[in-house]
């Protein structure tokens, strides 16, 4: 034990000695980079003759605390800018001139350049040297470059070339063309690249020279070195000098992407003769081009003449077409309708597609029987642009002519597209339509006003559709039809006078003969006060009623019905109507996630006491994780030896046993 104390002293009090010393090295640093500069700049570079970079850094901090204290004062600036110089011509140490190259980046001027001319034609401190002059503003730093490319080899040619670029040295644009026509392909490139950079007339007009002379990849280079050029004539607003370059770009064999950069370009430049050229482009033979020439459309084509572009539609190849409609879209349809009916009635699925889309927002009322027409015929891609079209058309108008459509239509198909733009529009004015359709000779018919009646229709409307589900024949009619009765009553405010309609019916004196029906209706609209009627037509001699019964308690929404169910089940002696009654109430006690797990667990032993099937029991073991206690734990435990549902009774443990532990 004292040993051990011993030795976690011993290093805590290293670690104490480890901080102090870190926090020594920062308080030094600190000093050096940013306390007390030597005052004589001749002491500092006496310091820094010998210095080789590392962790001995003083020499270089103190230099460029130096440089930066008097960089702001001319005469303190100069002075220290010839001493600096001067250092240059000394055998001190790469390092140490590498240090001084980058203060006179700083504070160079004229008096710099002697000194790094020199170096600049030295294979070891040539990068050093035009890393320098590179920043020095003077023109006599820029000619020291220039001048430089005639004299030095072809590997510090490259880096000089790339220094103009960076200074953006336009007198060297001429000396660059040459090397960009010369047959070191190396150097050519890195001097394409430097006159994009350095961009102006000479620049673009040497690039120009040589655009048709040299070959890929090198003509990629020059044509993007020349988009730079253009760019910034059309930053400086020289219209003029950025669309030649663009003409002469896009007479060039370049990759895609280049030749619709230069179309994009030439079009934006065009000015007043813009509309003839996106014309002529979209007639010329190369479609390659019609992607930019159609996207400039909505820039340069006002309504008044947008008829121009929009008659060249029907010559234009099929994915030039779906292009031109999506713009067209975006036009009043007074002056497009036309053209969009006809890319609408195209023999190209894509072009169909693109005009049934764009009808959208360019259609009006003549456009209803059209897209209700291709709605019925066409396959289900084209269907639903058809119908979000037909549905999304703006204006009164429209509506008034769908209704008037309804009253005269023959064709089922398009009657059933008409019914349902209905529902869909809201067209509130045709619910009386719509409800005599629901009685239509065609079921498409009938379904379609029923759902678009869910819609339009009020409370007022459940008499005569109930009226309607006692006359009906057909399960799919009266499936149809209950869903529309629970869809209007779901609109009325009081949840518990939902059903009231329903329950007059059922009244003796109504003189109902097949009640069966409304007991359905009744348990999907799940109005608590139905309970009683649904309880009574439990004991009915009729059969159709008995079942109709079950299945509304069964399927009751909420847990209200639990009991009722559950005696069912206990009782029943209809094995379907006790698993409806079964599966209903596991259901039902799952709803309820608020009662105390302990009293949940309790119904759900009850009901695996009456279950007999592994299904039921399933359904057991998938609820009882909602209710986890001890309780849960011994239930779903009593499964794990019934075969049938060992898994998932392991499953059901597992999930308890985790719940328990969070808690």
């Amino acid at each position: 034990m004292k040993k051990r104390a011993f030795l976690n002293i011993s290093i805590a009090l290293f670690a104490l000695a480890v901080v102090a010393a870190f926090a020594a090295a920062q308080a030094t640093e600190g000093q050096t980079a940013k306390g007390v500069v030597p005052q004589n700049l001749d002491e500092i570079l006496k310091n820094l003759t010998t210095y080789e970079g590392g962790l001995e850094s003083e020499p270089y901090w103190d230099l460029r605390n130096y440089v930066l204290a008097r960089k702001d004062s001319p005469v303190e600036r100069k002075a220290c800018e010839e001493k600096l110089a001067a250092f240059l011509g000394t055998k001190a140490t790469l390092v140490a001139k590498t240090a001084v190259c980058r203060q006179l980046r700083v504070i160079g001027g004229p008096a710099s350049v002697p000194a790094l001319e020199k170096m600049l034609l030295q294979k070891e401190t040539a990068d050093i040297a035009r890393y320098a002059l590179e920043k020095i503003p003077a023109g006599e730093a820029e000619d020291a470059l220039v001048v430089a490319l005639g004299k030095t080899t072809a590997a510090q040619k490259k880096g000089i070339i790339v220094s103009l670029g960076q200074r953006k040295a336009r007198s060297a644009a001429a000396e660059l063309g040459k090397l960009l026509r010369g047959a070191d392909l190396d150097l050519a490139g890195a001097s394409a690249l430097a006159l994009g950079k350095i961009g102006g007339m000479d620049a673009a007009e040497a690039l120009g020279r040589s655009l048709s002379a040299v070959q890929p990849p090198l003509k990629n280079l020059v044509a993007s070195a020349l988009f730079e050029c253009a760019e910034e004539f059309v930053a400086l607003k020289d219209s003029q000098a950025s669309f030649q370059i663009y003409d002469k770009l896009l007479g060039e064999k370049l990759p895609p992407s280049l030749k619709l950069a230069a179309m994009r370009g030439k079009i934006a430049t065009s000015g007043d003769k813009a509309q003839m050229l996106i014309l002529d482009t979209l007639s010329g033979p190369d479609a390659s081009l019609h992607a930019p020439a159609i996207a400039a459309v909505r820039t340069f084509f006002k309504e008044a003449d947008i008829g121009q572009a929009a008659g060249l539609l029907s010559k234009l190849p099929a994915p030039s077409q779906v292009q031109m409609l999506a713009v067209l879209g975006g036009y009043p349809g007074k002056v497009v309708l036309p053209f969009v009916v006809e890319g609408a009635r195209s023999q190209d699925t894509d072009v169909r597609l693109a005009g049934l889309k764009a009808l959208e927002k360019t259609g009006d009322a003549s456009s209803a029987l059209f897209l209700a027409r291709a709605a019925a015929a066409a396959g289900r891609v084209e269907q639903a642009a058809a119908r979000t079209s037909l549905w999304g058309l703006k204006g009164k108008d429209v509506d008034e002519k769908i209704l008037a459509l309804l009253a005269d239509e023959k064709d089922e198909g398009v009657l059933a597209e008409l019914v349902q733009s209905v529902g869909e529009r809201r067209i509130f004015a045709g619910k009386s339509l719509v409800a005599k359709l629901a009685e239509a000779p065609s079921s498409a018919v009938r379904a379609r006003a029923l759902r678009a009646l869910r819609a339009v229709g009020t409370p007022s409307d459940i008499p005569g559709l109930l009226d309607l589900l006692l006359k009906a024949q057909a399960e799919t009619d009266q499936i149809a039809i209950e869903n529309t009765v629970v869809g209007l009553a779901q609109k009325i405010s009081n949840p518990n006078g939902r059903a009231g309609a329903v329950h007059a019916l059922l009244a003796p004196e109504s003189g109902i003969a097949d009640r069966a029906p409304l007991y359905r209706v009744l348990g999907k609209i799940g109005d608590g006060s139905s309970l009683a009627y649904l309880r009574e037509a439990l004991a009915d001699k009729d059969t159709g009623v008995v079942d109709a019964a079950v299945r509304a308690l069964a399927g009751w929404p909420t847990a209200a019905a639990r009991d009722d169910v559950f005696e069912i089940a206990r009782t029943s002696k209809s094995e379907v109507h006790k698993v409806l009654a079964l599966r209903g109430f596991i259901r039902m006690v799952g709803l309820d996630r608020y009662r105390l797990p302990e009293a949940a667990v309790a119904d759900l032993e009850s009901a695996l006491r009456e279950s007999w099937r592994p299904e039921e029991k399933k359904l057991i073991l998938g609820v009882l994780p909602d209710f986890a206690c001890p309780e849960a734990l011994k239930a779903a435990a009593t499964l794990l030896k019934d075969v049938d549902v060992k898994d998932e009774a392991k499953l059901a443990l597992d999930k308890i046993q985790k719940a328990l532990i969070k808690e």
